[in-house]
């Protein structure tokens, strides 16, 4: 399933490596580590997504946490507020699962105040490459608070089909 609806891919799209790692803290939780990323673009803008998800390989299945950064690939290096006008990231926040017995359910907690410094090192068409710390605070639907603050690397590699 594609992060960006109405996506449609093609014999022409490149083939994508996407080597990455993310180290944050989350209030109240263990220390999220992952090198477990999805890029996913959409073919209608520059906007790109960056998922990263830790716990995915758990017994359960049904303890996912993780993050998603919504941005356009030609983002400026700098520090972005949450709460000026102009925050580049259309999403940013921090996930997670929560079960109890035939039931499971998604939780986001998505960025309310705080903000992000972008280092943009390499955009062109063959390769992303973006350093983002964080840190923000993060909100969801039942107005329960996390407070999330970490870094990410991404390096997004794209090669030509032959």
């Amino acid at each position: 399933m594609s992060f960006f609806k109405g996506n449609k891919r093609g014999p022409s799209d490149p083939i994508i490596t996407v080597s990455a790692e993310t180290r944050a803290t989350v209030s109240r939780r263990v220390k999220l580590e992952s090198q477990i990323v999805e890029y996913e673009a959409d073919t209608k803008s520059d906007l790109i997504a960056l998922i990263t998800r830790a716990n995915t390989g758990d017994t359960s299945s049904r303890c996912k946490k993780g993050l998603v950064f919504t941005f356009d690939r030609h983002i400026k290096s700098g520090t972005y507020s949450v709460t000026d006008a102009g925050f580049p990231f259309p999403d940013a926040y921090y996930f997670e699962t929560g079960t109890f017995p035939g039931y499971m359910t998604f939780f986001q907690y998505k960025a309310k105040s705080g903000s992000f410094t972008v280092k943009a090192i390499e955009n062109n068409t063959e390769e992303l490459n973006y350093e983002i710390s964080f840190d923000f605070k993060g909100v969801n639907e039942r107005n329960k608070e996390l407070k999330i603050a970490g870094q990410s690397t991404y390096i997004v590699l794209m090669e030509p089909q032959q």
